[in-house]
């Protein structure tokens, strides 16, 4: 096939054309789709959270997007009738692929970035003029079969075609880089489906106006064939299955890897906020799975159990008592770590209730273990020492409250046993004191020595008194041994009064004191 640009030549010998709108529909869609899944890759790109991960979904954003516009281009140009049949070149049809792909390489690059960029410009650039490109050379893959092919193009819509391809690229990557990533949920996929439906309009746009810049003649000459050349009849359904498909997995992929990325990432945060909730526990927490490997423990249960050796997950519970016990850290398997060992993995295969174990430097944990159904076993280790002390304190002051009380009680007894002996020893005299000061007083009175009854009578008052200090004194001894017996009895009180006066009397007297009842 000849291509030129046309030269002026009568137009009227120019061969007619129309289009299969059968497949113009197709066309247009299977550009629209493929704009998509390319912006759906785009998105994908910019998630990556690896340079690998990102270079994978650039190519095959690339051979997604690169392959869509082929396949429209492709279709469109079987939707082109000629009078004459045409067939097209293997080589320079493949060819064609190759600037699309460059170009869908680098715009997917560029709008991938996180921040908003200059090179959105160059990239509608690139992809205006990727697509041109592509559309110009697979057009010289066009081939007569019968007679020779001419082609001429009329250059402004020639550069029309090629800027239609650029702006709307241009608007569509717009749209879908600032309003797409400002979005989230359904905003966000309107975004890029309005986006597509704009980037397929620039693919479409490009080439009708490409092919409305183009002018058909038909030569003389036969033109010589070889293999490479292809029959169109049994193309379309291929190109379009595959093609639709092609887009359709990449979309389905894009969408299955958001949401493995969206679930990973919430699990991810479910994760750091239980391992958050874990560290702020003050007590030494620590998991342990089904076959009693550790799952995860907090800093203070690696505080707790620091025998030398970093605690990790998928240690075995045995390998971390058996390592405490023999780095001394527990004193309960002192000298005895195999017996101690063995009685604590049976406490923890089946944990029934709190125990204490003593650790080195006087440290008193009390273990808490839960066996949770299909999981494992969860434990809480709780430093209890300054508790432990104070009980230790405690019953030790108990311990010398019960000693004093002992001691006390021995010499309230010693107390009682003198107080009773001394009151027998003084109430002999007493009675003595009493019987004689009461001979005297009636001797007295017989002898009418009336000078001497006042001081008898004051003695035998003071001897009565006295004796019933004596008495009341062994009533204490007998309160506190509890064998008192109270009764009321009635009193004068003038004579209590007289008894009291006449004993301070000869004090108050002494001392030139007055004494007024």
């Amino acid at each position: 096939m000849d291509h030129y640009f046309y030269d002026g030549r009568d137009l009227s010998t120019a061969l007619e054309t129309h289009y299969d709108v059968g497949l113009v529909v197709p066309s247009v869609a299977i550009a629209i789709l493929a704009s998509y899944a390319a912006l759906s890759v785009a998105g994908r790109i910019s998630a990556a959270d690896s340079g690998h991960k990102r270079r994978i979904w650039l190519l095959a954003g690339s051979f997604t997007m690169g392959g869509g516009v082929w396949a429209m281009h492709f279709i469109a140009m079987l939707a082109l009738k000629l009078p004459i049949a045409v067939s097209y070149d293997v080589l320079i049809t493949i060819v064609s692929t190759v600037p699309v792909i460059l170009a869908s390489y680098v715009m997917l690059k560029v709008i991938s970035r996180t921040k908003i960029s200059k090179l959105i410009f160059l990239a509608s650039v690139v992809m205006g003029g990727g697509i041109g490109a592509m559309h110009y050379i697979g057009m010289a893959a066009m081939q007569g079969i019968s007679r020779q092919l001419i082609m001429m193009f009329e250059p402004r819509l020639l550069v029309l075609s090629v800027l239609t391809a650029v702006v709307l690229s241009g608007i569509a990557l717009t749209i879908d880089f600032i309003i797409g990533r400002n979005k989230k949920g359904q905003g966000a996929i309107w975004a890029k489906i309005g986006a597509s439906v704009i980037m397929g309009c620039a693919i479409s746009g490009m080439h009708y106006t490409g092919m409305a810049a183009t002018y058909f003649f038909a030569g003389d000459a036969s033109p010589v064939f070889t293999e490479s050349v292809l029959n169109t009849n049994a193309l379309v359904f291929w190109v379009s299955f595959t093609s639709v498909l092609i887009a359709l997995l990449s979309i389905f992929i894009t969408i299955v890897d958001s949401r493995i990325q969206q679930a990973t990432l919430e699990e991810a945060v479910s994760r750091s906020r239980m391992r958050e909730a874990i560290e702020s526990i003050a007590d030494g927490f620590c998991l342990f799975d089904m076959d009693d490997h550790l799952v995860e423990c907090n800093q203070r249960y690696r505080e707790i159990m620091n025998f030398g050796t970093p605690i990790v997950p998928g240690m075995p519970f045995e390998s971390i008592m058996r390592n405490a016990a023999q780095a001394g850290l527990i004193l309960d398997a002192d000298g005895c770590v195999e017996e101690w060992l063995a009685e604590r993995m049976a406490r923890h295969r089946t944990p029934r209730e709190n125990f204490v174990e003593h650790f080195r430097g006087d440290r008193w944990i009390r273990v808490s273990e839960r066996r949770v159904w299909n999981t494992g076993t969860v434990a809480i280790r709780t430093d209890i020492t300054e508790l432990k002390q104070t009980e230790i304190e405690l019953s030790k002051a108990i311990a010398e409250a019960q000693k004093a009380r002992a001691i006390a009680e021995e010499a309230n007894s010693a107390k009682s046993a003198f107080l009773a002996n001394m009151s027998h020893e003084l109430r002999t005299p007493m009675n003595a004191i009493i019987g004689y000061s009461e001979m005297l007083l009636e001797d007295v009175q017989a002898s009418q020595q009336d000078t001497f009854v006042s001081d008898l009578l004051k003695i035998h008052s003071s001897a009565i008194h006295l004796l019933s200090l004596i008495n009341e004194i062994l009533d204490l001894s007998k309160i506190e041994a509890g064998k008192m017996e109270l009764f009321l009895e009635e009193i004068h009180l003038p004579s209590v009064i007289n008894e009291v006066t006449n004993t301070v009397q000869q004090i108050v007297d002494k001392n030139g004191n007055k004494l007024t009842i």
